[in-house]
């Protein structure tokens, strides 16, 4: 399928839901794990990123990315408006790289608003969206962190002393472990987070 570029597709969210249609506009919608691994190539995703490294990969892609005190029960709102869009995301963590999945979220749902203006929504209610952009906040985080332990592994396996070899790969192993429960239970580890602070969790 192929759509008529009218320059539009120079905003960069766009362009990436402009090809995700040209691509796939066949077989619409495509899956959550489809567009969670094209986003997360797009985006450039590590599984581990600095406040200050989300704000450069927001810029390259046209988003504005800040962090500011937030409504108690709100994580992260987003905002488009023509071709200017903004990302506003809780300046407290409730739980470790919780910045990265409300980032992913609202990313998610920005999409989403784009994807309707082209008339290819892949949702039918705001709260199918909701559900929709913890799986993809979730499969981005995933498919990120496997295309990166290949590289870890490797360089593990450079390491001459046998007992730092094996400590290294053990290292790698925790890391891999904490950081796929983290993606599937983020929602729930927040909850709790929450809840020791005596706030009511909300992402929208």
């Amino acid at each position: 399928m192929h759509l008529l570029m009218d320059g539009r597709e120079n905003n960069s969210v766009l362009g990436f839901c402009l090809r995700m249609i040209s691509q796939h506009g066949g077989n619409w919608p495509p899956t959550e794990d489809v567009l969670a691994q094209e986003f997360a190539d797009w985006f450039d995703l590590r599984s581990v990123l600095t406040r200050d490294g989300l704000k450069e990969l927001c810029k390259a892609k046209g988003v504005s990315l800040s962090f500011a005190t937030l409504p108690q029960d709100i994580r992260g709102v987003n905002c488009s408006f023509h071709d200017k869009k903004e990302i506003v995301i809780a300046e407290h963590e409730l739980a470790p790289l919780a910045d990265v999945h409300t980032l992913l979220h609202e990313f998610r749902e920005l999409m989403e608003h784009e994807f309707i203006e082209l008339r290819h929504a892949t949702v039918r209610t705001k709260a199918s969206l909701e559900v929709q952009a913890e799986i993809f906040a979730m499969t981005c985080r995933v498919y990120a962190s496997n295309k990166e332990m290949p590289a870890f592994f490797e360089m593990v396996s450079t390491v001459e002393n046998r007992w730092l070899r094996y400590l290294g790969y053990a290292f790698v192993f925790a890391f891999s472990f904490a950081h796929l429960f983290g993606c599937i239970y983020m929602r729930q580890l927040e909850e709790i987070g929450s809840e020791a602070q005596g706030q009511r969790y909300v992402r929208t």
